[in-house]
């Protein structure tokens, strides 16, 4: 019986013999399908669901909604003048 392998970060199988294994000190494992999905996962800090071309955002997860308190802070601080 094989084992089906599914990329941690978009979603994609992955053929038996191909792919990485990334295991982290935690003892959490990732598999991938490309050093793309590494990179985003592990060295980018992506969320995969925000990223249009994995399987999440396909799902309709969709990005995740900006937070409308850090606008307001950003609008409520004073100008200043000259």
């Amino acid at each position: 019986m094989v084992d089906r392998h599914v990329c941690s970060f978009c979603g994609a199988d992955i053929e038996p013999g191909t792919g990485k294994l990334y295991i982290k000190k935690d003892g959490t494992k990732y598999n991938f399908c490309s050093n793309k999905c590494q990179k985003n996962q592990i060295g980018l800090k992506r969320v995969n669901r925000n990223v249009k071309w994995t399987g999440a955002f396909e799902k309709g997860a969709g990005p995740t909604p900006p937070n409308p308190a850090k606008k307001a802070k950003k609008a409520a601080a004073p100008a200043k003048e000259q």
